[in-house]
């Protein structure tokens, strides 16, 4: 009764975070419809972008997984086939048997033979090969049913990798459209940006917002006192892996002109397409586009502790969803409007940032 309870508790907990996050999302939406229609449109492309790099993604696995099972399946094919000849084999010599048996049938026996025990033996032969015979036939049409079922599935299974195949190529081929149509939105919104003043206040008001972001999800996890499968954090401390392989670029807590909205974390240098994992075990609280930092995933660690994924070219998972270490949650990019191909990566203690040279191995 006491764990229903708790597991009840804990449901109706989830649902009210989940009902705050929709909230602060609701407000992240108004807040950014305000925004130029190009950067509204630079959204929705990157969206899109994302939503097909997942679907993609979704694809390739499986796909992937259908072609091991047909291997699996040809194996399970060619080792009935091999059955199948030796058990044709071995009816052939038994039926075989059985007609040079055929001049001493059970009748004739009768006749020609005086001695009981003689004819005793030669009863119990002419039943041994008539079983035999029987067993052998039942085991021959199962194996023929049993490949006739795998061939079957195989047949199944090679159409569906066919149409995976055909649905596969018409996302990459909006995938593509998506990008040049990123590419020409880009390329006018940096012909648009007025000076570089103008481009570092926009990036500080980009920052403030993504601040007022973090306070209320902080916010809303705190009030919600969802516990964390798993170590704590604060246990990992210089232990915990990198979200993705690369250069840093910039300097933590250091103003710098060439990354304006990377200050309170890392700018790191990637090749678009990166797989980015999760730092630590927790759940995700956040997952869309930001302005200025693009696509965005956010994972509570507990304790307070949140990390931050940005730039992302796709995201992997949604808000509810659980992270393990080192999973797979987006892959790097330049989303957001940024030129540098990369991830920028944040990392948060009851709001206050963390310096990532600390806490990664």
């Amino acid at each position: 009764m006491l764990a229903a309870n708790n597991e009840q508790k804990a449901q109706q907990r989830m649902q009210q975070l989940q009902k705050d996050i929709n909230n602060l999302q609701s407000w992240l939406n108004k807040a950014q419809n305000k925004a130029s229609k190009l950067q509204q449109s630079l959204r929705t492309n990157e969206q899109s972008i994302s939503k097909l790099s997942k679907a993609i993604k979704k694809n390739q696995q499986a796909s992937q997984k259908s072609t091991n099972h047909l291997a699996k399946l040809q194996q399970q094919s060619s080792h009935f086939q091999d059955a199948l000849a030796e058990q044709e084999q071995q009816l052939s010599a038994q039926l075989k048997r059985q007609y040079q048996q055929g001049q001493n049938a059970p009748g004739n026996v009768l006749l020609t033979l005086d001695s009981p025990s003689a004819l005793a033996r030669n009863m119990a032969y002419f039943q041994y090969l008539n079983q035999a015979s029987a067993e052998q036939m039942a085991a021959y049409r199962q194996t023929l049913n049993s490949l006739a079922l795998v061939q079957q599935e195989q047949s199944d299974l090679t159409l569906e990798l066919q149409q995976g195949a055909q649905q596969l190529q018409t996302q990459q081929q909006q995938l593509k459209q998506a990008k040049t149509q990123l590419s020409a939105n880009l390329k006018t919104l940096n012909n648009k940006q007025a000076s570089k003043a103008q481009t570092l206040s926009n990036a500080k008001v980009d920052q403030q917002q993504a601040q007022q972001l973090l306070e209320q999800i902080q916010v809303a996890v705190a009030k919600a006192n969802i516990k964390v499968a798993g170590s704590p954090m604060a246990d990992a401390k210089g232990q915990l892996p990198w979200p993705l392989k690369g250069k840093v670029l910039n300097r933590f807590g250091v103003s710098q002109s060439a990354y304006p909205l990377s200050q309170q974390g890392w700018l790191i240098a990637a090749p678009e397409g990166s797989d980015v994992v999760a730092i630590h075990g927790g759940q995700v609280v956040f997952s869309d586009w930001l302005k200025g930092y693009g696509l965005v995933i956010i994972v509570d660690h507990g304790d307070g502790f949140l990390s931050l994924y940005g730039q992302n070219q796709a995201l992997y998972l949604s808000v509810g969803d659980t992270a393990t270490a080192q999973q797979l949650i987006a892959s790097s990019g330049k989303s957001g409007g940024n030129t540098r191909a990369g991830l920028y990566f944040s990392l948060r203690q009851q709001g206050k940032p963390l310096n990532p040279k600390q806490w990664l191995q």
